[in-house]
């Protein structure tokens, strides 16, 4: 989604003289945005989110217009999908209209208009395109040291990551209320079972009293129906007991799972480090690893190698062990099911010979019972049928929910994105002249390597960390860029906090022949005087009778 032009008045700080950003056609510009605080230059990108997606982060939609005049106008020209599109926003009085490649859309038994935009002609989602415009060096203060947490947060930010949280946290929540559903069933089903026991129970009774010419056929019944009986309740409670040692054993195999996949890539990680030897030379600083020092890494890695291989080893007979148990307790639990599903029928059979010796002498009594069972047993069926419907949508739940949960799509994704990551930074840290190789693995964990020997974090000056960080947004700039190939605006906001001037005029050489080899453009906002030379154009806002307006100008 290419911004054209955007036009506004009254939004906010700003007045009732027009505002207007024309962005020059296949050009990108570096504009240093200059004013006081509260002069309102965060705002632009709020008024082009606004635009385009009629809401902002944060505010609703009575806190946009200028409090004093109390309205707001504006228009957005911009391409998308091979169309150009023209909107127009206004809040008292109302005004949403949208021209789609000159003509009017018409909004008459359509789709609601900002939906129709949403999902048939812009490129970035809202909850994206948000989070991708503005880039904060406060939100990557020391990177490379903030919790896996605050990491996962930012990189959620940056990629659309959130919304695939937002489905995993409602899928979590359905799947609750299915089990929920599920257990309610369990319950419903074990009541009727009971009810029908019992009703049995009484029609034996009452076909015993009646059926004396068969007495001692009634009796031999009943003793093998009490005995299958006993042979049921004690396979219930074998059941009971291998359903826990089930659970105990998967817990244990999952534990195993876990530790070897952990060794395993402890040893990947090791392999990786040793081959960094491979050559006679640091592929980072081109320094030697021929000394004693770091032919003691060396060794000192390969016996590490060495142990976590034989512990590899260990583990993985442990998970098979554990493995081989669980699946053989899973034959055992599917024959002990078949053995009860057996036994029922049995006891069925049964039942139903002593209903047949009584059915010539049955009482009224006994017909009512009989019809009561029935009755049950339709309502058993009702309520099987429902949780077995529970039961599937629980399994396809848990498979969804493991798809989205960390190690699931998100991690194929940051799988891919990864390599390219790393490698913007590595080719960004030696154009700032950063003495040793950052890489970053699947959880966002930093390591940092100098002459092959990984270094702490703790020991980088203030300046070091500041390139870090300069060069984590320029790679994070890239990757949107590849993501989002037709974004051509990006606000970058405090990225020279605490920079000394040579460090600026280094930092923005690279941001300028960045943004150029990517097509950005770029607004600068920094709270501290900057040296307008180095910037292509300057935004400047000033106040005039407590209104925020601006002026663009060209420098050079």
């Amino acid at each position: 989604m290419k911004i054209k032009k955007v036009e506004f008045k009254n939004f906010a700080s700003y007045g009732n003289r027009l505002q207007v950003i024309d962005f020059e056609e296949d050009k990108s510009n570096l504009y240093l945005v200059l004013g006081g605080n509260g002069a309102g230059k965060s705002t632009l990108a709020k008024v082009i989110t606004y635009m385009c997606y009629g809401k902002v982060e944060g505010s609703t939609l009575k806190d946009l217009p200028n409090r004093v005049n109390g309205e707001l106008y504006g228009k957005i020209w911009l391409e998308s999908k091979g169309n150009k599109i023209e909107i127009e926003r206004g809040i008292n009085p109302g005004v949403f209209n949208v021209k789609i490649n000159g003509s009017e859309y018409d909004v008459a038994g359509k789709v609601n208009l900002q939906d129709f935009l949403e999902t048939e002609i812009y490129e970035i989602p809202y909850h994206v395109f948000k989070n991708v415009i503005i880039l904060s060096v406060n939100d990557f203060k020391s990177f490379i040291t903030m919790s896996p947490y605050d990491k996962k947060r930012i990189i959620d930010k940056i990629f659309g990551f959130s919304i695939i949280n937002e489905m995993a946290e409602a899928v979590k929540e359905k799947r609750k209320g299915i089990v929920e559903e599920i257990r309610t069933y369990e319950d419903e089903i074990r009541t009727l079972n009971e009810s029908i026991g019992s009703v049995y129970d009484k029609i034996e009774q009452i076909e015993l009293l009646t059926a004396e010419k068969d007495a001692s056929k009634v009796k031999k019944l009943k003793s093998d129906l009490i005995a299958l009986n006993e042979n049921r309740k004690k396979l219930n409670t074998f059941t009971q007991n291998t359903k826990t040692k089930l659970e105990e054993l998967d817990n244990e195999s999952r534990t195993k799972s876990k530790e070897y996949s952990s060794v395993g890539n402890d040893i990947r990680n090791i392999q990786n480090d040793l081959k960094l030897f491979e050559n006679s030379t640091c592929p980072t600083c081109t320094a030697p690893l021929t000394s004693d020092f770091h032919l003691d890494i060396k060794k000192e890695k390969e016996e590490s190698l060495i142990t976590l291989s034989e512990k590899y080893t260990l583990v993985k007979t442990e998970y098979e062990e554990a493995e081989t148990k669980l699946n053989d307790l899973r034959t055992k639990g599917r024959t002990i099911h078949v053995k009860a599903g057996q036994l029922e029928t049995q006891m069925e059979n049964l039942k139903s010979k002593l209903i047949e010796l009584s059915e010539k002498d049955e009482s009224d009594s006994s017909t009512n019972l009989k019809q009561l069972v029935k009755d049950f047993k339709i309502r058993k069926t009702e309520k099987s049928s429902s949780k077995l419907k529970s039961e599937a949508d629980d399994f396809y739940l848990t498979i969804l929910e493991n798809l989205m949960g960390e190690d699931g799509i998100k991690n194929l994704a940051v799988r891919s994105i990864l390599p390219s990551f790393n490698n913007h930074i590595l080719l960004m840290g030696r154009e700032m002249g950063i003495p040793f190789g950052i890489r970053f693995n699947e959880k966002f964990y930093c390591t940092l390597h100098h002459l092959g020997t990984e270094i702490s974090a703790k020991t980088l000056s203030t300046g070091e960390k500041k390139k870090v960080d300069f060069v984590i947004i320029m790679a994070l700039m890239k990757m949107i860029k590849v993501r989002f190939p037709s974004l051509n605006i990006l606000f970058l906001d405090e990225i020279f906090s605490s920079i000394d001037s040579d460090g600026v005029y280094h930092i923005i050489n690279i941001l300028h022949d960045t943004i150029q080899d990517i097509g950005l453009n770029t607004f600068v906002i920094n709270h501290t005087v900057l040296p307008s030379e180095y910037f292509d154009k300057k935004l400047e806002i000033t106040k005039d009778a407590g209104f925020s307006e601006f002026t663009i100008e060209t420098i050079g």
